[in-house]
């Protein structure tokens, strides 16, 4: 059965008396997430949870690299010889 209702103060509340015994086991699901305003500011923690991720610890997480096993691929060569014959 689907009862229909909203979200108040962060408890569910239904549109209409529901015949549910008190403990019974349900499963709230949203219908459609609400509309945000495009210029609505919000918190950065607010941001990564309505987009699904994990705010970074520290900056150092989003440095990266090259895989060292890629590091000497020839690919540095191989543009320099393609500009060199562009320019012949």
């Amino acid at each position: 059965m689907i009862y229909k209702g909203h979200i108040e103060n962060g408890v569910v509340v239904f549109a209409e008396p529901v015949p549910l015994a008190a403990g019974t086991e349900v499963r709230v699901e949203a219908v459609a997430p609400p509309a945000a305003d495009f210029w609505e500011s919000c918190s950065l923690e607010e941001l990564a949870r309505r987009q699904g991720v994990s705010v970074l610890e520290s900056p150092e997480e989003m440095l990266g690299g090259w895989p060292d096993d890629e590091l000497d691929d020839g690919f540095e060569n191989a543009l320099a010889s393609w500009r060199e014959r562009e320019l012949e």
